[in-house]
C-alpha cells in the first residue's frame, strides 16, 4: 500500500510541476465592498438603509432582528484563478451586549442598494428607497424574497464571536474559499454574503461601519489570495485520442456530469483528487468503447472547495478543475 501511495503522488507532483501545468507566485487582492445594506424587521418590508454609514446584525430591545447584507466586486481576479484563501474585515463601532456569534451565509439571489439613509445612530431604518433591500424585498418594491429575511444558503459559510469594539475578521474557512471560487467561476452567482447574529436574544445587535462610512480604514474589505495558471497545455500537446470536457455545471452542489470521448476503444481511468493529491473518488476504471461516455460525480460526503479531475487512458493524461460549493 505504502509502494502505491507515493507512485500516486510522485505522479500527482509531476502533474503539478509539468510544463502543462505552471502555478504563478501567490498573488493577493483586497477590495472594498461593492455594495451593503442592512434588513430590518418589518412585517411590510418598508425599512431599509442603502446609503446609511453603517449596517447592523443581531435583535434589537423589541426583539425585532436586523441582518447585514455585503458583496464584492471580484473582477479584478483573472478567471482562471485558483482561490486560496479569504479573509473578510469588519469594523463594529458599537455595541449594546456582551459577546455574540456572528455567522455568515452565502446568498442565493441577488438585491439592491437604494438610495435610503436613515441618519443618526441608524438603528431604525430608513424609509425603503427604489431598489433598497428590505425583510420583505430583494428590491423595493417590485422583487420580493422567496423567504422574508433573505435567501441564503442553510449551512454558514464561517462564524465569529465578537463583544468588544474593533476589527473582527472572518475566514479564512474552506466553505469561504469555495464561494469566492464560484464566483470568480461565475460572475452572474455572485450575491456576497449575508450576516446574522444572534436574533433569539434581545439587545444583541452589532453595527458595523459600511462601505458609506466616512473613516476609509473602516471600511468592508475582503482580501483574497489566490495562486493562478500561467501556462496551459498547447494545443499538440493535448492528447488527440481522447477528449475530457469541462463538467457541468461547476460549480456544483451536490451532483455534476463529467463528459468525455474516445477515439477507439481503451481502458479508461477517471479520478477525483483534492489539492493535496489524495484521491477522492474513482469514477471510472474499466474497459469503455470508442465514442462519447458521461459520467455523475456525486460529492454530498465531501467538503466545499476546488478538486480536480483526471483521466487516463491510452498512454496518456488530461487533467480538469472543479468546484464543489455548498
Amino acid at each position: 500500500m505504502m509502494k502505491v501511495t507515493s507512485i500516486r503522488m510522485v505522479s500527482w507532483l509531476m502533474f503539478l510541476l509539468s510544463p502543462a501545468l505552471l502555478w504563478a507566485q501567490s498573488n493577493s487582492v483586497t477590495v472594498v465592498a461593492a455594495k451593503d445594506n442592512t434588513l430590518y424587521f418589518s412585517a411590510n418590508g418598508t425599512l431599509s438603509n442603502g446609503a446609511g454609514s453603517y449596517l447592523f446584525a443581531g435583535s434589537d430591545q423589541s426583539g425585532a432582528s436586523k441582518r447585514a447584507l455585503i458583496q464584492f466586486d471580484l473582477s479584478s481576479i483573472p478567471a482562471n484563478a485558483v482561490i486560496d484563501s479569504v479573509r473578510l474585515r469588519l469594523n463594529m463601532s458599537k455595541t449594546t451586549a456582551g459577546a455574540t456569534t456572528i455567522t455568515l451565509h452565502r446568498l442565493t439571489s441577488d438585491w439592491g442598494e437604494g438610495t435610503s439613509d436613515a441618519g443618526g445612530e441608524e438603528g431604525g431604518g430608513a424609509a425603503a428607497a427604489s431598489n433598497d433591500a428590505t425583510w420583505i424585498h430583494a428590491f423595493f418594491n417590485s422583487v420580493s424574497w422567496a423567504s422574508a429575511g433573505g435567501d441564503y444558503a442553510s449551512s454558514s459559510s464561517a462564524s465569529r464571536t465578537i463583544s468588544g469594539t474593533g476589527a473582527y475578521t472572518w475566514g479564512s474557512t474552506s466553505t469561504m474559499v469555495a464561494d469566492v471560487q464560484g464566483w470568480v467561476n461565475d460572475a452572474s452567482q455572485n450575491f456576497g454574503w449575508i450576516l446574522i447574529g444572534d436574533e433569539e436574544v434581545q439587545r444583541s445587535t452589532k453595527r458595523f461601519d459600511s462601505k458609506e462610512n466616512s473613516t476609509a480604514a473602516n471600511r468592508p474589505t475582503l482580501t483574497v489570495h489566490y495562486s493562478q495558471t500561467t501556462s496551459v497545455a498547447e494545443e499538440s500537446e493535448l492528447p488527440n485520442n481522447f477528449r475530457l470536457e469541462q463538467n457541468y455545471p461547476n460549480p456544483f452542489n451536490p451532483t455534476t456530469t463529467i463528459k468525455y470521448a474516445l477515439e477507439k476503444p481503451a481502458k479508461v481511468t477517471l479520478t477525483v483528487f483534492d489539492l493535496l493529491g489524495n484521491t477522492v473518488a474513482v469514477l471510472v476504471d474499466d474497459e469503455k468503447s470508442s465514442g462519447e461516455h458521461e459520467v455523475v460525480f456525486e460529492a454530498r460526503s465531501l467538503q466545499s472547495g476546488v478538486y480536480f479531475y483526471q483521466i487516463e487512458a491510452a498512454g496518456a493524461t488530461q487533467t480538469r478543475k472543479l468546484t464543489l460549493v455548498k
